[in-house]
């Protein structure tokens, strides 16, 4: 009984909530501007506005701790249809993401941290993905999935 009565606040709430933002967009007038006219000088020519931030690169995973050269060696494997996005911990311990990864994905690396050792991989579009780690030439954790694999190295 609770969960229905909890449920139903919730949607009386979203629904207030919406019938509010309506009524305060209908009273801002549209028409006014900002009083600044046009000026192309502050269009950068690929479309984007000067000053704006551009894309930054993927971010290249550590493949030895900046500590020493690692108690263990780690292989992370992902495939799956087409693309996938990965997030994983890398020789740092650093987690890092990587979107639409060409498939199949492999990194290979020396760790100190095996708490520190895990792998998620999605499809970006319809399909499946895998994942798998291997420490020591030895297959420690594999995982396939219609939406996501998660891979952990303890």
């Amino acid at each position: 009984m609770a969960v229905v009565v909890t449920v139903v606040i919730a949607l009386v709430l979203a629904f207030c909530g919406c019938v509010g933002l309506g009524v305060l967009g209908s009273l801002v007038d549209d028409s006014t501007t900002s009083g600044q006219p046009y000026d192309p000088e502050f269009d950068e020519p690929g479309g984007g506005l000067a000053g704006e931030p551009t894309d930054a690169a993927p971010p290249v995973p550590a493949t030895t701790p900046s500590g020493g050269p690692g108690r263990f060696t780690v292989l992370y494997e992902v495939s799956g249809t087409a693309t996938v996005d990965v997030q994983f911990y890398d020789a740092n311990a650093d987690f890092l993401q990587l979107d639409g990864v060409r498939s199949p994905f492999r990194l290979a690396f020396t760790a100190n941290d095996r708490e520190r050792v895990q792998i998620i991989a999605s499809p970006t579009g319809s399909g499946k993905a895998s994942c798998r780690i291997t420490i020591n030439g030895k297959v420690v954790s594999q995982d396939s999935g219609q939406w996501a694999a998660t891979c952990f190295g303890w």
